[in-house]
């Protein structure tokens, strides 16, 4: 059997093709194979009479249009996911794909735990690890960060839902304090970049004018895991920060409507003392705010 390509010509052989055939058919449920297969006959006879070849999205809308006519809707949204289902069986293997990983689960980005990341700020040498304490993004420029004294608002503009997000960083119970990390961290700046972004390469005790790159940042949580000497630094990849914040909100008490405003920020519109609230709860503190200060950030 030769099937032509676009840029070759593919051999299957006849054995290979009636195992690929046997195991796309148990995608289809036993007891509901003799209905799906009907509707999809129904459809290839439809499809020869026009004639039409292939499928796509049209096609499948001119089936549908013209069953409207003598079917509920009730029953015609039934026939649709039918269809599509054989049709994904039959002329894709994308529906054999994802039976085989029904229950796979896949390896996800270890999580460092409060402990961890009060040492990489506490003890971590400045000389080699400074820029790991500015963790926040490959894009972000010294414009997105604005400095309120006890607390640094942070503004990422460019996100997957084109919505800017907003986060804050405050003090913790940590000896190096963050909010006075990244103040140490900006005097360190040449005076003359010829471009606004944040986090530049850092070497030899000395801020270079060059910008940090998405490899580098995103090799970052493997460097703090390797000098923790937390086995099997490689399992700490790009995604640990964001894991880690909310595995960390998460111990707090944060309830599950604060865990999905943290973790899909880009959705909710919040308040920047909502946003001060989540920093001190991941840093395990009583997120209490006196009349002044929610006076000064609401």
């Amino acid at each position: 059997i030769e099937e032509d390509s676009a840029s070759a010509s593919v051999s299957i052989p006849e054995d290979v093709l009636i195992e690929v055939i046997e195991a796309l058919s148990k995608v289809i449920w036993e007891k509901s194979k003799l209905l799906y297969e009907k509707e999809y006959i129904n459809f290839c006879e439809w499809r020869n009479k026009k004639p039409a070849k292939g499928v796509n999205d049209k096609i499948i809308m001119a089936n549908i249009s013209g069953k409207s006519k003598s079917v509920k809707p009730s029953s015609l949204w039934s026939y649709y996911s039918q269809l599509k289902k054989m049709l994904s069986v039959k002329e894709n293997v994308t529906a054999f794909l994802k039976h085989k990983f029904t229950g796979y689960k896949p390896k996800k980005s270890r999580v460092f735990t409060r402990g961890d990341l009060e040492n990489i700020l506490d003890k971590a040498p400045h000389d080699n690890y400074y820029l790991l304490l500015k963790n926040w993004g490959t894009g972000m420029s010294i414009d997105n960060i604005e400095d309120r004294g006890s607390v640094l608002v942070v503004t990422i503009p460019d996100t997957k839902t084109y919505k800017e997000r907003i986060f804050t960083v405050v003090n913790g119970s940590n000896v190096i304090h963050a909010i006075d990390g990244f103040r140490k961290y900006m005097k360190l700046r040449p005076r003359q970049v010829p471009h606004q972004r944040l986090l530049l390469n850092y070497r030899n005790q000395k801020c270079k004018v060059q910008p940090i790159g998405l490899n580098t940042f995103s090799k970052m949580p493997q460097k703090i895991a390797e000098f923790l000497e937390i086995k099997d630094a490689h399992g700490y990849t790009g995604h640990s920060f964001r894991i880690s914040s909310a595995s960390l909100l998460a111990e707090a008490g944060a309830d599950l409507s604060v865990l999905k405003r943290h973790i899909a920020e880009g959705y909710v519109e919040q308040s920047i003392t909502n946003k001060i609230e989540i920093s001190r709860k991941i840093l395990g503190e009583e997120a209490a705010f006196d009349n002044r200060l929610g006076a000064i950030y609401v």
